[in-house]
């Protein structure tokens, strides 16, 4: 009956759950103990972890540590910021210049300290030092909607969006600071738009794309 599927579909969901987070203190704590073993284009790290290969995407996973460390300053209002000596101009679209003007204050909040520069290019005096690219990351966060009222969260995900470390040559210092900071994260499997940190490769499937039994 409706009472009956009720119920089950409620075990199904709590053992879902269940098994997620086995998982990930699984995936966590085999990170944890990986060794380097190198990087390919700039782009993903390999970690050796017993009988697997983790392959991590250094973007991917810089997103997740900024993105959260900028949230956690948003909401105890310390926002630590960079004062540029020279302002970063943006020129912007009558779109663009519509959502600023109702965004300045917010922006502020943000950590952009922010003036008109003339009709039509917004100046950028300060930026959050967690954001690498400012005028990326305020272009982002101007495409949006409701910025005047929209959560910390939002303003965090969009900021976050390409604006940190890619392309980078990692040395295994920074590799393995990545991998301790990303550790440390409450979600450390997913960049703030979904996207896996890390996959991991078991040996049995290395073994059939080689054809060894």
């Amino acid at each position: 009956d409706a009472i009956a599927s009720m119920k089950m579909a409620d075990q199904i969901k709590e053992m879902q759950e269940s098994f997620s987070i086995t998982t990930q203190t699984n995936l966590k704590e085999k990170l944890s103990q990986a060794r380097f073993i190198g990087a390919f284009i700039k782009k993903y790290l390999f970690w050796e972890a017993g009988n697997s290969v983790l392959v991590l995407d250094q973007h991917a996973a810089q997103e997740r540590i900024v993105f959260e460390n900028l949230l956690k300053q948003l909401e105890e209002s310390r926002v630590e910021v960079q004062n540029l000596l020279s302002p970063i101009l943006i020129k912007l679209s009558p779109q663009e210049l519509l959502v600023a003007q109702e965004a300045q204050e917010r922006l502020e909040q943000f950590g952009f300290s922010n003036t008109m520069f003339d009709d039509e290019t917004l100046a950028i005096h300060s930026h959050p030092q967690l954001i690498g690219d400012p005028a990326l990351a305020v272009r982002y966060i101007l495409a949006g909607e409701d910025i005047a009222t929209c959560d910390n969260e939002t303003l965090a995900r969009r900021a976050c969006r390409r604006s940190v470390m890619t392309g980078d040559k990692m040395t295994q210092t920074q590799a393995e600071y990545q991998r301790e900071q990303l550790i440390k994260c409450k979600d450390p499997f997913t960049c703030p738009h979904g996207r896996p940190t890390i996959v991991e490769i078991p040996e049995n499937s290395l073994d059939k794309q080689f054809l060894r039994k």
